[in-house]
């Protein structure tokens, strides 16, 4: 009988330090995303910041740009509240709008500010790419414990569930203009 209390013990001694691996493998992830969701927020809120700057820079530029709006997105979403996976597309949809309008008017590819001010947007959207990896890399490790044995067991007991992962927005110049109406 002794045998048997003492095998229970030791099992259930074990099956606490399984859990307590796990769970703190989860806090571990939880931890990591939270950091790269920081890094990506920041980084968002500066290019829309820098897209903001370059939508007052072209109406100041020329006359033709304070009638028709440009970068309009830009409006809605400093309105709305949305998730960083809604504004990391519609800036893209914006950026590559940008993109657009210096294409398709010389005088907007000669301006030194919006030059300067791309040069910062192509920075910021390559850490922006190397957030979203992280940020993905760690969501793979935090949706496999989920996922697996003895972790999802951790998992249901504290209601871990399976995160989104950060799609990859690419979005066409061209078509963006044409539904904008600006080339036809």
């Amino acid at each position: 009988m002794y045998y048997v209390i003492l095998l229970i013990v030791i099992v259930i001694l074990l099956m606490l330090i399984v859990e307590v691996i796990f769970y703190n493998q989860f806090q571990m992830a939880k931890i990591r995303i939270s950091e790269a969701q920081n890094n990506i927020d920041i980084l968002l809120q500066k290019k829309f910041q820098l897209l903001e700057r370059i939508k007052k820079i072209i109406e100041e530029a020329d006359s033709k740009y304070q009638e028709e709006p440009i970068l309009a997105n830009l409006l809605k979403i400093k309105h709305k509240k949305i998730n960083n996976f809604e504004l990391n597309k519609e800036l893209e949809t914006a950026w590559a709008e940008y993109k657009g309008y210096v294409d398709l008017d010389s005088s907007l590819a000669k301006l030194s500010t919006l030059k300067n001010i791309g040069f910062e947007l192509i920075e910021i959207d390559n850490d922006l790419k190397a957030s979203k990896k992280y940020y993905n890399d760690h969501i793979i490790l935090y949706n496999n414990l989920v996922k697996r044995f003895p972790s999802n067991l951790v998992a249901k007991v504290f209601h871990y569930q399976k995160e989104p992962f950060f799609p990859e927005v690419k979005i066409e110049t061209l078509e963006i203009l044409k539904e904008q109406k600006v080339i036809k």
